[in-house]
């Protein structure tokens, strides 16, 4: 039996060979390289190994390269360097953040040679933690090369000379042999321990790579014949790593969540959400190819109230919010508008809708007819628009009761309509009403470190209290009122949830990032919540002459507001009435004071907890 001799990455020195103008070349019959930037050097500590630059960020390799015998998975990430030049020790150098290879355990020993999955998957992946600038990369081919049987290939790669050195690149010349359904190209005798991982290039028409150095017959360099794996038979690993690299693959483009002609547009040509469909496939956004991560949920073709339309799943309770956005790569949202969430008992499907002109507890006989997107019967045989709920999860307004299906979502209905026990935020006069306690006229629950609050509530002293924790630009009275990393900003009798920043980038959309003096800071470009307004209002909307937000389901109020009913029946963040108010200008840049304190020796004066 024939021994292969893996072409391992180990056996090479890594110490610099001796500069002289006369040198037997790695690659057999080989001269010295001093281009071909895309061919990189791949090291890992003493192993030494070569790979292609296959687009600026993505080098490709042998699977030896980066996993080594008997080992299940590859070596960390953090190993590897990957030297741009001709010769090792005076190449720019990159890491990388992402290693990947093919499936399986392999072996080697002296006496039987390779063992396990390593013939014709003997293919290994590095991204790269940026771009290699100014080197133009080598893109593979993607069919199976029979036409270069007997044809001339070009082979690179920083490989082991005769007295056991390596590190230089030099290039020579083979011709393939054949080509096997296993995915291996045979050739003649070409390339020694070191130039493992690098490129069979394929010249004309167009320069491609075909195939990976990865072994030789007999344990000798030069071998009797030399093996390389082709690409086109690993090309699920190489996409998978080239599209989380975020590069474009250049396919005929189909319905699959990816820009695959590159053109800029996801899924040009395919179904939209919403609209009429026959199979999955067809639709936009569907579910990304098998060699990807799998998307959650995906878009696809299913029955729904508005037929058989291209959609997904989403909560009927977030009618408004649980459709602005579409699953992609990676956990991207994708927004989208012009959607909303129809009920199918408490399950719910995107289709195309828009909100209503009726109000809360005006009659209707579509969800599309109300504000709400939510039309139904709360249990007097009318239908009306109601603002949805969850029972027991204190999403309805002060005063307001949520009054849940069979199937255990509903609608929120004024309090004193309904009799009964209460739950948590629900209006009550005495504890027996609740079931744990009546804090303030509303039910309370307990709370700990272990058992958090709902959305939209807070734990203090032990109790689910309304109000939440402010966001950037949210009123605020002190720090504490603020999400974590965030503090109180004063300038004046106008306070506000900040941040330190660098630019208006890092800020919410109605901000700008401000110098302080001290720093910068996301300060409001004009009027926010509770603030007086005459047109825009940062997060929310002016109605009225005030600032106002949305709230209830999935929108809670920040602490210091309710969410309350104003005259036109409209569920919104509001003061309590006995809390007063005040109006404040838009900031000027030209004359911004204001009193923080951001830690010692920052610059600014914050005002302090009380």
């Amino acid at each position: 039996m024939r021994r292969l001799a893996l072409l391992l990455a180990l056996a090479s020195s890594a110490c610099e060979p001796p500069m002289a103008a006369a040198v037997q070349a790695p690659i057999v019959d080989g001269t010295f390289e001093p281009g071909e930037e895309a061919v990189v050097l791949v090291s890992t500590g003493p192993g030494l190994c070569t790979g292609t630059l296959i687009a600026p960020n993505v080098v490709l390799t042998a699977k030896h390269c980066v996993q080594g015998p008997g080992m299940d998975q590859p070596y960390p990430v953090t190993v590897f360097n990957i030297g741009v030049g001709s010769r090792q020790g005076e190449t720019r150098n990159y890491r990388a953040r992402y290693v990947d290879t093919t499936p399986g355990v392999y072996d080697q020993s002296p006496t039987v040679g390779l063992t396990g999955d390593i013939f014709g998957i003997d293919v290994g992946l590095l991204i790269l933690r940026g771009d290699v600038e100014g080197v133009e990369p080598i893109p593979v081919r993607r069919d199976r090369p029979d036409d270069m049987i007997g044809q001339t290939f070009t082979a690179i790669g920083f490989g082991q000379r005769p007295d056991g050195r390596a590190g230089q690149k030099y290039r020579g010349e083979g011709t393939v042999q054949a080509v096997t359904d296993t995915g291996i190209l045979f050739t003649e005798q070409v390339i020694c321990s070191g130039d493992s991982g690098g490129p069979m290039i394929q010249e004309l028409p167009e320069r491609r790579v075909i195939g990976v150095a990865s072994f030789g017959e007999a344990g000798a360099c030069p071998s009797s014949r030399d093996g390389y794996n082709a690409v086109w038979n690993n090309l699920e690993h190489i996409d998978r790593a080239l599209v989380l690299a975020g590069q474009c693959l250049g396919l005929e483009e189909t319905c699959n969540s990816l820009d695959d002609d590159c053109d800029g547009t996801v899924d040009e040509g395919c179904v939209a959400l919403g609209d009429p469909c026959t199979e999955s496939q067809d639709c936009a956004h569907a579910q990304l190819p098998a060699y990807l991560p799998a998307l959650e949920d995906p878009v696809a073709c299913a029955d729904t109230g508005a037929g058989r339309v291209c959609t997904r799943s989403c909560d009927p309770t977030r009618p408004r919010t649980s459709c602005a956005t579409l699953e992609g790569l990676d956990g991207a949202e994708v927004p989208v508008e012009g959607y909303y969430c129809q009920r199918d008992g408490c399950d719910g499907w995107c289709v195309s809708g828009e909100p209503g002109a009726v109000f809360d507890g005006g009659g209707c006989a579509a969800d599309t007819e109300c504000d709400s997107l939510f039309c139904a019967d709360p249990g007097d045989g009318t239908e009306r628009c109601l603002l949805p709920c969850r029972p027991g999860m204190g999403e309805c307004p002060l005063g307001e009761v949520c009054v849940g299906s069979a199937e255990g979502c509903g609608g929120c209905v004024d309090g004193s309509l309904v009799s009964g026990g209460r739950s948590l935020g629900e209006p009550c006069a005495a504890d027996a009403e609740c079931g744990e306690r009546c804090v303030a006229g509303a039910c309370a629950i307990a709370c700990s470190a272990v058992t958090p609050c709902p959305t939209g509530y807070a734990c203090a002293d032990g109790l689910c209290l309304r109000g939440t924790p402010g966001d950037l630009g949210d009123p605020c009275a002190e720090d504490g009122e603020c999400r974590s990393g965030l503090f109180c900003a004063v300038q004046g009798d106008r306070r506000w949830c900040a941040a330190l920043c660098t630019d208006a980038s890092e800020c919410a959309a109605s901000m700008d990032c401000v110098e302080t003096g001290g720093g910068a800071i996301c300060a409001p470009t004009g009027p926010i919540l509770g603030e007086a307004c005459g047109g825009e209002c940062g997060g929310g909307a002016c109605e009225d002459g005030a600032c106002v937000r949305a709230c209830g389901g999935d929108a809670p109020c920040p602490r210091g507001f309710d969410c309350r009913r104003d005259a036109e029946g409209r569920a919104r963040c509001l003061r309590p009435p006995s809390s007063g108010g005040c109006a404040a200008s838009p900031l000027a840049r030209s004359n911004l004071v204001l009193l923080l304190l951001f830690g010692v020796g920052v610059g600014y004066l914050r005002r302090r907890a009380a």
